[in-house]
């Protein structure tokens, strides 16, 4: 036989360890340095520090008790393997591999059952190699292929040895184990157990994953039983849009590459049936309910953002940049070039040209610089805008963009100083701004662009303190936004927010009137009439004329009444004595007479028209804004 092109006798007189009979079975045991049974030359070396027991039958098998073929895997009777299932492939795991199994441990001498990964429904993943495990096991597991399943009948010395293992395991006890090598090295992408990953050479770069909207630029090969079946056009790479129906990849590949795969990475992708082709397969490639495996290698990816939520800000950043370079975030002041075009084929109407902005400032369309924001420096991108983002119905004749239009921009981000950066003073500027276009928003009832606005503004200063005079315009720009929010909250009818809102206000400045009017008037709409009357009070102490602090105190107060006099109604029935009788009513005096309040929606009317009186620090909006 060859001994693998060394030399016979060279190996005979180095190696021959022992023969072995058992059952009329011979066995040749060689200890050679890196050598495994079925393992590829490039892998010999590798294996378990080269040091390596290799058996071979000479003549008939060697019988397991009960019947069945048995490889003496350790060269010493030790370790017993009979394979019930073959595994796929060439490969087996080395050393310090992450390898996943089931298993089954019985006793020997009787047969009893002293422990199962399938009675618990997990598998186990130990490092092989390691002593992690019993040597049995090290020595077993390394000599499987992916899905085998065998037996291996483990002596004692190999076991548990004379201390056995708890009460189950005796001293001395041979043991035997059904195990199953699932995986080894492959990540679990799905809980199922549906998607496995695992990676090859190329590690790849930076540390993001593509989303499930993306366009990536892959190589891939199919493989079902080993045969391809598909691969990426001209077996080059290929640029796909994941997530749609002309994606030529699985539904398990996709979700693999997203979760697990990085710029420049490679790996191989095993799906079950359930996330690739299912029950109807492929016809004529992949049969019904078939595993495949897919070989991907991922070069690049375009990450699209849909910055609207409704397709009408779309924004494609070209590739990935292994950096954490800083992100054109509102209020940044940015460099860039950019070339703005007429979509589909439209004449292109700006640039290219270098612009510097500052982002959320509007000297740019609002899809623009919400698209900005999605953009780091360095990146090329394109951003793309339905009309309502861009130029409108109108459009913009100077330009010569036309009404109704989609436009286009191309650009590139070549400078930009973050918010972070910024100082203070300019933050409370910035805020200003937004806090102004918020207004002008409220007025035109966009109340969705007014909250975002505000939000905008709030964050610019959300964590600053301030000293002094700046300290004092950071507490009054942080009440007087969330007092506007509160007015939007009140709008929507979301009474909650609109309370919290204006508890916040009231953290940053206690006696603020419009904050305590507006929490109370939000309380009595709840019925929570205690508490309306509780800060209207508070409200009045402040400004005993605001007519519309008053008014609304008569409100809470005639609903007090009704409440009160339907609760005298239910308890006087309930507690009547049997055979009681009413009186005749006597004449009432006649109460002095006072003026009515108004009701709840001639108040809103009211208290809209007349406003009430803020804080000094307050500027109050008139119509039917109430806005800081």
């Amino acid at each position: 036989r060859s001994m693998h092109n060394c030399g016979m006798t060279a190996r005979l007189a180095l190696g021959m360890a022992c023969v072995l009979l058992a059952g009329g079975t011979s066995a040749v045991v060689l200890r050679t340095p890196g050598w495994v049974p079925g393992a590829s030359a490039s892998r010999r070396d590798a294996s378990r520090g080269g040091v390596l027991v290799a058996a071979m039958r000479l003549a008939s098998p060697m019988k397991l008790r009960g019947g069945g073929d048995a490889i003496d895997i350790t060269g010493d009777g030790g370790v017993l393997k009979q394979v019930l299932l073959d595994g796929t492939g060439d490969e087996q795991p080395l050393k310090n591999d992450d390898v996943c199994v089931h298993y089954v441990g019985t006793l020997q001498s009787d047969g009893s059952k002293f422990d199962s990964s399938r009675d618990r429904s997990a598998p186990f993943t130990f490092k092989l190699g390691q002593g992690k495990v019993i040597k049995g096991w090290d020595e077993g597991v390394a000599t499987m292929k992916r899905g085998e399943k065998a037996v291996f009948t483990v002596r004692s010395d190999y076991g548990y040895g004379v201390d056995g293992s708890g009460d189950k395991i005796p001293s001395n006890a041979t043991l035997v184990f059904e195990i199953e090598l699932l995986r080894w090295n492959e990540r679990e992408v799905t809980t199922d157990g549906g998607v496995f990953l695992k990676p090859l050479d190329q590690k790849g770069t930076g540390w993001r994953h593509p989303d499930r909207n993306d366009e990536v630029m892959v190589k891939y090969e199919g493989r079902v039983n080993g045969a391809v079946f598909t691969s990426s056009t001209n077996n080059d790479f290929e640029l796909v849009k994941l997530g749609t129906p002309t994606c030529p990849l699985p539904p398990g590949v996709e979700r693999a590459i997203c979760k697990e795969m990085k710029k420049g990475s490679n790996a191989l992708i095993t799906c079950k049936s359930e996330y690739a082709f299912g029950e109807m397969g492929l016809p004529g490639k992949v049969p019904s309910n078939a595993t495949v495996e897919y070989e991907v290698t991922l070069a690049d990816w375009n990450a699209v953002h849909d910055v609207a939520k409704d397709g009408g800000i779309i924004v494609k950043c070209l590739g990935q940049l292994d950096t954490y370079g800083p992100l054109c975030d509102d209020a940044a002041k940015v460099t860039l070039t950019v070339e703005g075009k007429v979509m589909p084929n439209g004449p292109v109407f700006l640039g290219p040209a270098e612009k510097s902005i500052t982002v959320g400032d509007g000297e740019m369309p609002d899809g623009f610089e919400r698209g900005l924001e999605k953009i780091k420096k360095g990146q090329h991108a394109i951003i793309t805008c339905k009309p309502q983002y861009a130029y409108g119905e109108a459009g913009n004749a100077e330009l010569g963009v036309p009404a109704n239009a989609d436009v286009q921009f191309v650009l590139t981000v070549t400078d930009v100083t973050p918010t972070y950066q910024l100082q203070l003073n300019d933050k409370l500027s910035a805020a200003e701004r937004r806090k102004e276009q918020g207004n002008d928003m409220f007025k035109a009832a966009e109340l969705e662009r007014a909250l975002a606005k505000y939000d905008k503004a709030f964050k610019l200063i959300q964590y600053e303190q301030g000293e002094g005079e700046e300290g004092d315009k950071v507490k009054d720009m942080k009440c007087t936004l969330h007092l506007n929010k509160a007015a939007i909250c009140d709008k929507q009818g979301r009474l909650e927010d609109s309370i919290e809102q204006c508890t916040k206000a009231l953290e940053l400045r206690p006696h603020s009137v419009k904050a305590l009017f507006r929490r109370g008037k939000a309380f009595s709409t709840m019925g929570k009439l205690d508490e309306a009357l509780s800060d209207l009070k508070a409200a009045q102490n402040q400004e005993p004329g605001n007519a519309s602090v008053k008014n609304q105190i008569a409100i809470v107060r005639q609903k007090q009444k009704k409440q009160d006099d339907k609760d005298k109604t239910v308890f006087g029935k309930m507690f009547a004595k049997p055979g009681s009788f009413t009186p005749k009513d006597e004449p009432k005096k006649e109460a002095p007479k006072e003026e009515a309040p108004k009701d709840e929606a001639e108040e809103e009317a009211h208290d809209d028209a007349e406003g009430t009186k803020a804080d000094e620090d307050v500027v109050e909006l008139d119509d039917n804004t109430k806005m800081s």
